[in-house]
């Protein structure tokens, strides 16, 4: 063997730069090659289920933008919680809170009470959209005018939004009045008011109409026992009328002034807490009045 010694090659710096880019796979790159998953392994958030309520384009029609109203008068309320004070299910519930189709008017009715409103002024909007013939669709739009038309939309919803927000706590500052409390209501006749039963309430129901030729003063008395867990009902004079707070499990009493003269009827409702009530009342009016015997349901 000869004496001459061997030197190691020393590595190139072409072999330092494989060598380098090699190790500069990071363990989360790693990851998503073998699983697709990132955030040590958890899913991303984008992935969980849960489904939320769509927009709705207030452009499109004037349905769209009532059940756009009824979703907002939701408020904080959970879709959960509404179906159960209508005794409705979630799912059902967000069904017909889509904008496609006019909802049917019993369930507006049960909506807006289990949202703690009065359901008159909704029932009027809604019976004004069946009655209205379909708008003609709306004209094709290049891609710059709709970009357009979406500014414009939002600043009018941003404005009419603030306007709704003043007028709800307008409206809200004031609330029901409350009624008054008594011993027993006044005996009456025919002529000038009658005797009025309810038998089985669960949410809400009307009384019986009455025409009168000449203004005056409307008396309501009433007495339903309370269910558990239930302190107060309201009662509002139709069409037109302040909405008053009775106690129940009393007789307590409310008077509308200077009703004028024409067609009327009152409304009586409760939250939807799945118990029916029943109970009694007397309408005292100080002017002669027609009363109009209730329709049967066939």
């Amino acid at each position: 063997m000869s004496s001459e010694s061997f030197r190691v090659a020393r590595p190139s710096r072409l072999s330092f730069r494989l060598l380098g880019a090699i190790c500069r796979v990071t363990p989360c790159e790693l990851r998503t090659k073998g699983g697709n998953k990132g955030n040590n392994g958890r899913r991303s958030p984008m992935s969980r289920s849960g489904r939320k309520d769509q927009p709705i384009d207030r452009e499109s029609g004037p349905v769209p933008v009532f059940v756009d109203d009824l979703r907002r008068l939701r408020g904080g309320r959970s879709l959960q919680e509404i179906g159960r004070r209508m005794s409705y299910h979630s799912s059902t519930v967000s069904r017909r809170l889509t904008p496609n189709v006019l909802p049917p008017l019993d369930f507006v009715r049960a909506y807006v009470v289990a949202c703690g409103e009065d359901p008159e002024p909704w029932e009027r909007r809604w019976r004004e959209l069946a009655d209205a013939e379909p708008p003609p669709p709306p004209p094709r739009r290049t891609g710059r005018a709709r970009l357009v038309a979406a500014i414009v939309a939002a600043s009018l919803a941003a404005v009419a939004v603030a306007g709704a927000g003043l007028w709800w706590l307008a409206t809200r500052e004031s609330g029901p009045v409350n009624a008054a409390g008594g011993e027993s209501p006044p005996a009456v006749s025919a002529v000038n008011g009658f005797t009025w039963d309810v038998k089985r309430m669960l949410m809400n129901v009307e009384s019986r109409q009455w025409t009168q030729a000449a203004g005056g003063d409307i008396e309501i008395w009433a007495n339903i026992p309370c269910s558990p867990g239930m302190t107060e009902f309201f009662v509002a004079l139709r069409p037109e009328g302040e909405t008053a707070r009775f106690r129940c499990g009393s007789w307590q009493h409310h008077e509308w002034t200077a009703v004028p003269a024409g067609r009327h009827h009152f409304y009586l409702w409760k939250e939807n807490d799945g118990s029916a009530v029943s109970g009694s009342g007397v309408l005292r009016s100080s002017t002669e009045i027609v009363q109009i015997p209730k329709t049967p349901v066939p």
